[in-house]
């Protein structure tokens, strides 16, 4: 899927998460599964809505300086992780000193 605008041309979205996550301690993997695909549409729906993540706000990141992908993981990883499944630590993105 491809998203154009005429202002910032072609964007190309996540076919989904770049980070690993674990089922929850004692949950099923049907359960697992289940939380994977409604988090993959909410991180999809989030980036159609261009919303900041709560992850992205509290590690004090504009939105602006991460990219499509890293906004797509934080929604994933912040629904993951309200349901109950185990995130590996996530380092926020650096920029590069001038």
């Amino acid at each position: 899927m491809t998203v154009c605008s005429v202002a910032i041309g072609c964007v190309s979205q996540p076919i989904g998460p770049a980070v690993a996550v674990k089922p929850g301690r004692d949950k099923p993997l049907t359960v697992f599964l289940r939380d994977d695909a409604q988090c993959k549409q909410y991180a999809r729906e989030q980036l159609a809505r261009g919303v900041d993540t709560r992850a992205a706000s509290d590690a004090h990141v504009p939105r602006a300086q991460l990219n499509v992908q890293q906004r797509y993981d934080l929604a994933y990883l912040e629904c993951m992780q309200e349901k109950g499944n185990e995130i590996r630590s996530v380092l926020a993105p650096t920029t590069q000193p001038e």
